[in-house]
């Protein structure tokens, strides 16, 4: 009568066994999952960006602005317009005329944007100097993107550094700050 018994509870301990084994495989599964889950993305209004695509802004952006200044060397258009959802510039000034991809970033005050001009490599770029004029970092790359202030009817885009970082972005405008006009 003995081995009814211990056939008996074999079966129950393999049966318990696959039962056990089935949980630590689902809990197993389910652990594996929430560890390579995505991070939930919450909703914010603090930046808006062109990538890929801008919803709403905050006032009209498409349209020509020109430079402010009375100096006839320098000369300065900017077109800004959508296409295709994409936010795009063409740059042109007494020397060349550039086009490409920008991107707008709403400011912490909510009352306008950080506009980057793509592919438009600077002038010239020395970076942080030392006390005798040298740059610190000889092997400075010139980069690529122009940065500016987009309010509501003007765009203005420091053009020149100081004597403790010297740039120029836009050569062929002289002035320190570069101010274009909505028309």
């Amino acid at each position: 009568m003995m081995r009814p018994l211990s056939v008996f509870f074999c079966l129950f301990c393999f049966m318990s066994c696959q039962s056990h084994d089935k949980k630590k495989h689902a809990s197993k599964k389910k652990i594996e999952k929430t560890v390579n889950a995505e991070p939930k993305q919450t909703k914010t209004d603090t930046v808006v960006k062109t990538k890929p695509t801008i919803k709403k802004t905050i006032f009209p952006i498409e349209g020509t602005y020109v430079i402010e200044n009375d100096d006839a060397a320098c000369e300065m258009t900017l077109m800004l317009s959508y296409k295709a959802d994409q936010l795009v510039y063409k740059l042109t000034t007494n020397t060349r005329t550039l086009a490409d991809k920008a991107e707008i970033e709403l400011n912490e005050s909510k009352d306008g944007y950080y506009l980057t001009l793509k592919n438009i490599e600077w002038s010239e770029n020395e970076g942080t100097l030392d006390d005798e004029g040298e740059p610190i970092d000889p092997d400075i790359t010139l980069p690529t993107e122009i940065g500016g202030l987009l309010d509501k009817n003007q765009i203005t885009i420091q053009n020149t550094g100081n004597v403790m970082n010297y740039y120029v972005k836009i050569e062929e405008c002289n002035a320190k700050y570069i101010r274009l006009i909505k028309k």
